[in-house]
């Protein structure tokens, strides 16, 4: 497995992968919102291949400034190809992730997830569920 960060030509395997956990109604980033996010330098999108160099996982990274922690990180849009969960690779990324994070400074970690099914994994690499927060959405 080899975990690395984007390129812009993994855009077309990406967007599969984001496919694969979105609403009916997801609409899939653009060539140009990728190129526009890799040259954000707090802004990163990983991706994991298998032993034969196919995509089989992403996701995406954010770290801002934080008061209290000086750098707080987020992270959203983790995808396992589905012919490949349960193998092993939602914890790799998960990890490589994590200590990705630990390098950029951020001493606080944040996660999103639609799906409860991934929390126990989550859960097994020391997050909590954050009962404090309210979850709004506005669209306009």
């Amino acid at each position: 497995m080899l975990f690395r960060s984007m390129k812009i030509s993994d855009t077309p395997r990406v967007n599969e992968l984001l496919r694969q956990v979105g609403s009916a109604d997801f609409v899939p980033p653009s060539r140009w919102w990728f190129l526009t996010r890799l040259f954000l330098p707090t802004f990163h999108i990983f991706a994991l291949e298998d032993d034969s160099r196919a995509i089989v996982s992403t996701v995406c990274f954010n770290r801002m400034p934080n008061p209290k922690y000086n750098w707080r990180g987020y992270i959203d849009y983790v995808v396992v190809d589905k012919s490949h969960r349960r193998r092993g690779f939602g914890r790799r990324i998960m990890e490589s992730t994590l200590v990705e994070a630990k390098k950029f400074g951020c001493r606080e970690v944040l996660l999103s997830t639609s799906h409860s099914e991934a929390q126990a994994l989550y859960k097994s690499l020391g997050f909590k569920v954050k009962t404090t927060s309210v979850l709004m959405r506005f669209t306009s």
